[in-house]
């Protein structure tokens, strides 16, 4: 794989040389450490685990598809030049699933099911043909140890991995690898900023000659990691990523990395897929191979299973239709904005009633006029009385993401809103009755100066 592709092809050239090969030296070489992130917006690095607030329980599933071209190579003499493959191309789907304990906590599992495609001739003892393996199984954990609102989120993530693949097909090194990296988000006002840190160490990654002289050793590693998302809207982005791993002691060959460049879209369903590629060995002994890289990623909700029993509010029928001829307006005061007319909602959906178009309109040339007033924008659902308490609080973040974004259509920054949904927890009318229901399910735009 690209990550250590120069730290193998130097290990190879300094242990095996261009004329002898012993096969001993090649039992335990790992060229698959490939390690998609758990992140909703990045393929490389990890996130500080800051989602919409607040966060119910889910699942998480992930296949991310990598194809790298040369990831084993001997070079000659001179390490400059590469003067034969050993293994041409590796793809891999990593199968990713994960549970989120709570809004600070996830737990994920990961394992990679390898096909490698060796030359058709090789220099022996090497292998031809192809050839299918699984690599080494993957357990992780995330802990976002910031609060929910602060604006840099730091995120703490141990992670473990265990020799389940295969070390004669270059896909393991029979070692347990056990790091721990510190993740750090920042949003900005067209941009989202994270910074990755960390250390591992493989206990049986090291390869030597009988004298040591020409040994390689990648026991310990520092990883050292940045990149940044770009939206363009609610759905689609771009992210940049760079990602480093450099060998303790410090040498110059083995600085194995990645930079990335990926299109990223998102549903309102949970699902996001991702594409991009990849050049690596950036400052390394040799260069030219390339990795793309291609993931969907799937989160299911829970809560959406519990669906509340429609009702029906006869005095105020014609209120939550919309049927109003008041004329919409929105105002800016010390920490909200606030409307005259409230932004409704068909019944027990996310979908805008038509009045509310003429609201949002307000709003949004409001919050367009005034860019200095506000850092950040939280608009923040919230739902009557009727249903569970976890299907409210659903209801209420889609219908806060709904409205997120048409301002965003209506040109207001995506980085400057926030969509939050409080379900039953912050009535206005703390009565169950059809006026309290009407009363309680409104939208808030709260600001942060």
């Amino acid at each position: 794989m690209k990550h250590f592709t120069p730290v193998l092809a130097f290990a190879l050239v300094a242990v095996l040389g261009i004329t002898t090969s012993p096969a001993y030296a090649t039992d335990s070489i790992n060229v698959q450490t490939f390690n998609p992130s758990t992140s909703d917006h990045f393929v490389f690095l990890e996130d500080g685990f800051k989602s919409d607030w607040p966060k119910t329980s889910k699942y998480y599933f992930g296949v991310n598809y990598n194809y790298v071209s040369d990831p084993l190579v001997v070079l000659d003499q001179t390490q400059t030049t590469k003067a034969y493959n050993i293994i041409d191309s590796i793809q891999t789907v990593d199968l990713m699933f994960g549970f989120r304990v709570s809004n600070n906590l996830g737990l994920f599992f990961g394992l990679p099911i390898n096909y490698i495609n060796y030359p058709a001739t090789a220099q022996p003892p090497f292998k031809t043909g192809t050839v299918t393996a699984l690599g080494d199984a993957k357990i992780e954990a995330k802990l976002r140890i910031t609060d929910d609102d602060s604006p840099t989120s730091v995120a703490i993530i141990p992670e473990f991995h265990l020799p389940t693949g295969s070390t004669q097909d270059f896909v393991s090194d029979a070692s347990t690898y056990v790091g721990i990296r510190a993740a750090i988000e920042r949003q900005f006002d067209n941009f989202t900023l994270v910074g990755n840190l960390g250390f591992a160490v493989a206990s049986n990654a090291i390869y030597t000659d009988e004298t040591f002289v020409n040994g390689i050793d990648y026991r310990k590693r520092l990883i050292v990691g940045i990149g940044g998302y770009l939206p363009f809207d609610d759905h689609w982005g771009m992210n940049l990523e760079f990602n480093n791993i450099s060998m303790i002691p410090f040498d110059k060959t083995q600085n194995p990395n990645d930079a990335y460049a990926g299109i990223r879209y998102a549903t309102n369903e949970g699902l996001a897929f991702t594409a991009g590629a990849s050049l690596g060995k950036i400052g390394g002994p040799s260069g030219d191979d390339y990795r793309i890289v291609a993931g969907i990623r799937y989160t299911i909700f829970e809560d959406k299973k519990q669906l509340p029993k429609p009702v029906y509010i006869a005095p105020f029928a014609a209120a939550a239709n919309g049927n109003s001829d008041s004329n919409s307006h929105a105002s800016l005061a010390d920490d909200k904005i606030t409307t005259t007319t409230p932004v409704y909602f068909v019944y027990n959906s996310s979908v805008l009633q038509p009045s509310a178009n003429a609201v949002l309109d307000d709003v949004a040339a409001l919050m367009k006029r005034n860019p200095k007033a506000y850092k950040k924008i939280f608009v923040d659902g919230h739902t009557g009385v009727v249903g569970t308490e976890a299907y409210n609080q659903t209801l209420s973040l889609e219908r806060a993401k709904v409205v997120k974004a048409y301002l965003v259509k209506k040109g207001v920054s995506a980085a400057k809103l926030e969509a939050r949904g409080f379900g039953l927890s912050k009535p206005k009318v703390a009565k169950d009755t059809p006026l309290a229901l009407v009363i309680n399910e409104r939208i808030e735009f709260n600001l942060v100066k």
